[in-house]
């Protein structure tokens, strides 16, 4: 991937620096990392010690006892924390990665999450602020990191540390401009969620001749506008297109949403350059199936426990259970249930009298029933989503916009990789920002390499038509076409280095790669001899006996 050359050719340490260059040690922390799963500094010196004679042999000269220490590692990340740095790294890694492996660059998204810290800080210029925190710790400081990345790979483009009290509008238009550096075009659609949806956001990207597609949420003020696209839609089945997926399983033919669409024209006045910029932009009505399903679930569930409230109200009076004297009580407290319930004008209900054994009186919720008609009207405006996007028909179907943004999952994947479930960026052990920076370069680095290693094998498994078997230790027969990267290096675990000495005499050896080994060497284009090197010759080097 040519990491360390690239890092080498702009990063100059000082002259005084001794030993592995910057691009060497990030290479080999990026092995740690991608390993162990651990970003610490203080674990990679003792990890890199025990693979003394794998890492001599890969690099073709010993590394110093020095030079993976803490102290060293910590300023690796000062010097990777220059945004100058980040991007000219950015624009010569990605670009030449585009060129090599051939990768799709159509559609980029942008999306932002929170990181948390643990310390606090005084410094009024930090970027550790208290916000909205998407980790749900409101009481704990936070920076924001907003990724501009490959859709659908997910592969970072680049990568900012933001404030952490940031509002998530005003990211999108500088991580635009940073991803349109990297890549060197604006003739690209970027993909964005509700918060991309600003005006100004969307009028930048248009005004660059850009393609934009976001989801879109109508402000508290425009919220009978969105109201109104829905009734037009509803009241005009005719216009809608129903998107169809085949159901690999069955073989039919499966409606996915329904999709109403118009044109309407947009205008924003830039106050930078004090002028009007004009546009037509395409508003796409999707009413997801799978959503309408669920929301009507959630409606029938909520009319279910509505009526278990209503009839514990007709249970006998007791000590603690009010009786209902009056009719318009009664009607009062059950008006107030269904309006809980998110049921109002859907149900209706009668009331009785009822006479007690010792003469006194009270009133009951006699029936219960749903007017039918209201009910198929409510279910018809269910599952409702707002697309905007100033692509025209020629570009982009409507089918075409609404599969290109369900690739969110992916984007989220990213994520999920980058704070908990592979990279894990928490808890964040530094406080220095300028390191903080760096370390959030250092794992989108990590990430990048977790989602190529993942696209050239599901590639080349479609491309050949394979399988692979056996990633699974829980299933050793399950077969699957899409695998991880993390499964990829677990599978690479048992994998043993034996060296032997006596005297001037020394014996590498490496057992055998099993099939599914060679195989995935295979789909990655790499030498099938790849560990034997290791043990053809021994390096000049204290080792192990069993690495």
């Amino acid at each position: 991937m040519g990491v360390a050359k690239t890092i080498d050719s702009h990063i100059r340490p000082h002259g005084h620096w001794q030993g592995a260059s910057v691009g060497t040690l990030v290479t080999v922390w990026l092995c740690h990392i991608l390993q162990e799963h651990d970003h610490r500094l203080v674990s990679v010196r003792e990890w890199v010690q025990e693979r003394a004679q794998t890492f001599a042999s890969l690099l073709e000269t010993p590394l110093r006892d020095t030079d993976c220490t803490d102290d060293r590692l910590a300023n690796v990340l000062s010097m990777l924390g220059s945004s100058e740095i980040q991007a000219k790294l950015d624009k010569d890694l990605v670009g030449s990665w585009i060129q090599t492996y051939h990768l799709p660059t159509e559609r980029v998204r942008l999306d932002s999450t929170s990181v948390t810290v643990y310390h606090d800080t005084s410094d009024p210029k930090s970027l550790l602020k208290r916000g909205h925190s998407k980790d749900h710790r409101p009481d704990l400081l936070q920076f924001k990191a907003m990724l501009a990345s490959l859709d659908p790979l997910g592969m970072p483009v680049c990568a900012q540390m933001v404030p952490g009290n940031q509002a998530d509008d005003g990211l999108y238009v500088p991580a635009y401009e940073a991803a349109v550096a990297v890549l060197g075009c604006r003739d690209l659609l970027f993909v964005g969620d509700s918060k991309m949806a600003a005006l100004g956001t969307r009028a930048h990207l248009a005004d660059k001749q850009s393609a934009y597609l976001c989801s879109y949420r109508a402000p508290h003020l425009q919220s009978e506008q969105l109201h109104a696209w829905i009734e037009e839609a509803v009241s005009d089945p005719e216009q809608c297109r129903t998107i169809e997926s085949l159901d690999m399983a069955t073989g039919e033919l499966v409606p996915l949403a329904d999709i109403y669409c118009f044109v309407r024209e947009q205008s924003y006045f830039f106050e930078a350059s004090k002028r009007d910029y004009d546009w037509k932009e395409r508003v796409l009505l999707v009413r997801s199936r799978a959503l309408q399903a669920s929301q009507r679930q959630r409606l029938e569930n909520n009319l279910e426990r509505l009526a278990q409230t209503l009839e514990r109200l007709n249970e006998p009076p007791s000590r603690g259970r009010k009786r209902y004297t009056a009719e318009a009580d009664l009607a009062l407290v059950v008006t107030q249930k269904i309006a809980q319930a998110d049921l109002s004008d859907l149900v209706e209900c009668s009331f009785s009298e009822q006479v007690l054994p010792d003469g006194s009186r009270r009133f009951l919720v006699d029936r219960l029933w749903v007017n039918l008609a209201a009910w198929r009207a409510r279910v018809a405006r269910l599952g409702w989503l707002v697309y905007l996007s100033n692509t025209t028909q020629e570009q982009y179907t409507e089918a075409q916009l609404v599969e290109h943004y369900r690739h969110q999952p992916i984007q989220e994947a990213g994520f999920a990789r980058l704070k908990t479930r592979n990279l894990h960026i928490r808890p964040v052990y530094l406080r220095d920002e300028q390191r903080l920076s760096g370390l959030l370069w250092l794992l989108c680095l990590a990430l990048r390499v977790l989602t190529l290693v993942e696209y050239r094998v599901r590639t080349a498994l479609s491309a050949q038509e394979e399988v692979l078997v056996g990633l699974n230790p829980g299933s050793p027969r399950q077969a699957t076409s899409r695998p991880t990267t993390e499964r990829l290096i677990e599978a690479f675990d048992n994998i043993t280095l034996t060296c032997l000495a006596s005297g001037e005499v020394s014996f590498c050896h490496v057992g055998s790669l099993s099939a599914l080994q060679k195989q995935i060497l295979g789909l990655l284009r790499l030498p099938p001899d790849l560990y034997e090197r290791l043990g053809s010759e021994a390096a000049n080097c204290p080792f192990h006996l069993r690495e």
